[in-house]
Formats: structure tokens, C-alpha cells, sequence
């Protein structure tokens, strides 16, 4: 009996395939989700410390109007923020800050008693990296905003406590984003690329599985055994061979009109059956090793003399 069995170099590069595809899908969502919204909202945070910082220099500089400038800048920053969340996750923002309420008002006490910028929260809710680092944000800007308007208003002397911690938390805060750059529009859009071998995979995946199920043979009956059944040898009528030397695929076509199709480049000895069926039905066509019979017969090649031979004779 012949039987073939998948292709060791075909199974490598179909599980190298799936295991590629996955990775770069899950990477894709990752950077798309995750990721790009992060550094988004670290170049947020990057401009609104830096307009604060200026704010509190020019203000120590005795100009006018500077705290007023920064507080503008850190309300443009709130609304780069909300402009770059869906409406879904601005409700659940919402609907978390509404939770943590007693939290919010316990941390905003806390900044005008001692001028303290960075946010420690007790999550209840079930939130993400990005939702958590955007809610701990949002009271940043408040935080910030009540700062400037209380050193506006001469509540934080220069000399205080409270204004020595929150310019050292507004100069921590510009040091821990100054490396992020100006977001790139074409970030989002990019992945998508990756995004889409996710689904791939899972295609290659079950192109790998269903080859690794698939068995073909030819018992010494000739009686040929596939994924759909066993055919008799006198129930096969023909094999097209059309697409067998340029892509190794034939077609066992049953005397109803079924037809199996067998790939070598798959299946291993697929070639030692193919020739079996394609002699047996074509022996003046093909080989049994599935060769075809060159048109050049010996008795040709005898007859067909060299002109050097013929004036020798």
C-alpha cells in the first residue's frame, strides 16, 4: 500500500506562519489599544507640564497674566484628552469618577493642603492601564489648575510648603514625559496592518490542522482511500493532470463527477500514487512515477543520423 504523510517543510512553514500571524495580531491590538493611547496621553502630559512650569517661571518673573496662560494650557490638555477617547470610554470615565468620588475629593483636599501633583487612587472598578493612567490624569489637571489659582491668588507663598511641593511635582512631571514625542496620525493606521494577521493566522491554522488530517493511499487493489471515502479502481474514470507539472496538484475524478484533489506539495509519496492512478489510466500519457512519457521513441532516435555519419556510409 502507498500512503502519504504531510511535509515536514510544509508543517514548519505553516506553524512558523500561525505562530507569526498571531504574534504580530496580538502585538497590532496591543500597540492600537494600549500602546498609542499611552504615549498619546504622555505627549499630553508633556505640553501641559512644560505650559506650568512656564507659567511658574514667568510668574516668579513678575509678568502678567502668566499663571492665567498656564491654567489655559492645562484646560486645552483636558480637552485633547477627551478628544482623542470614543463616547463609550468618555461615559465610563465619567461613570468611574462619579464612584471614586470621595476619593477625588479626599486627593483634591489633599493638594491645596500641601501642593502635592501626582495622583494615588484605590481602583474598584475594572479598568485598563490606559483608562487607570487617563482617570489619574484628569485629577492631575484639577490638581493643577486649583495649584496655579491658589498661587495666583498669593494662598502659596513662594516660601510655603505647599508651593515648594508642587513646583517640585510639576518639574518631576516634565522630566518623566520630556521623552515623548509629537504623536504620528498615521500610528492608528499602521497597525491595522499587524491587526489583520490576527485573523490570518487563525486561517493558516486551520489550513495546517486539516492538511495534518489528511491521508490519501492506493491499496494493492487499486482501490484509492481519501479524506471523503475509498473509491474503487473501477470506479475512477479519469485524473486531470492539467496543473500537475507546474503546481503538483491532480485530480482523481469519479466515475459520478466527484473529484478528489491531491497536492504534492503537501503530502509526501502523493507523487507514487498519482502515478500509479495516472499509468494505470493514461499509460501511453504518464509514468507510474507520475513522469510523463516523452513523445521521442528510441526507433526515432536511431533513424535520425548525424551528417558526418551519413558520409562516412
Amino acid at each position: 500500500m502507498i500512503q502519504t504523510r504531510p511535509r515536514t517543510r510544509w508543517k514548519i512553514q505553516m506553524g512558523l506562519m500561525t505562530v507569526l500571524c498571531a504574534v504580530f495580531g496580538v502585538w497590532g491590538w496591543y500597540d492600537y489599544s494600549v500602546k498609542i493611547p499611552l504615549d498619546e496621553l504622555g505627549y499630553q502630559k508633556k505640553v501641559a507640564f512644560s505650559n506650568v512650569k512656564a507659567g511658574l517661571e514667568a510668574h516668579a518673573n513678575n509678568e502678567a497674566n502668566a499663571l492665567q496662560g498656564a491654567a489655559d494650557g492645562i484646560k486645552v490638555a483636558a480637552q485633547q484628552l477627551t478628544d482623542s477617547m470614543t463616547k463609550s470610554e468618555v461615559e465610563e470615565l465619567r461613570q468611574v469618577r462619579g464612584e471614586m468620588q470621595s476619593q477625588f475629593k479626599e486627593q483634591m483636599e489633599q493638594a491645596q493642603q500641601e501642593g502635592l501633583v501626582s495622583a494615588t487612587f484605590d481602583f474598584k472598578s475594572n479598568l485598563g492601564a490606559v483608562a487607570r493612567a487617563r482617570l489619574s490624569w484628569t485629577l492631575q489637571v484639577d490638581r493643577m489648575i486649583v495649584g496655579l489659582a491658589l498661587v495666583d491668588r498669593g494662598e502659596w507663598t513662594r516660601d510655603s510648603e505647599a508651593f515648594a511641593n508642587f513646583v517640585e511635582g510639576v518639574s518631576e512631571g516634565v522630566t518623566a514625559y520630556q521623552k515623548f514625542p509629537v504623536p504620528n496620525k498615521w500610528n492608528r493606521m499602521v497597525q491595522w496592518l499587524f491587526i489583520l494577521c490576527g485573523p490570518y493566522s487563525l486561517f493558516t491554522g486551520f489550513q495546517l490542522i486539516s492538511g495534518l488530517r489528511r491521508k490519501y493511499s492506493v491499496d494493492e487493489e487499486g482501490a484509492f482511500h481519501h479524506p471523503g471515502g475509498t473509491w474503487l479502481s473501477n470506479e475512477i474514470t479519469d485524473i486531470d493532470m492539467s496543473r500537475w507539472m507546474s503546481k503538483s496538484v491532480a485530480k482523481v475524478i469519479h466515475t459520478d463527477g466527484r473529484i478528489a484533489k491531491i497536492d504534492d506539495y503537501i503530502h509526501q509519496d502523493a507523487d507514487k500514487i498519482i502515478g500509479e492512478i495516472a499509468h494505470r489510466l493514461r499509460p501511453s500519457e504518464w509514468t507510474d512515477h507520475a513522469k510523463a512519457v516523452s513523445n521521442t521513441s528510441p526507433s526515432d532516435e536511431t533513424d535520425t543520423a548525424s551528417p558526418n555519419q551519413a558520409s562516412q556510409n
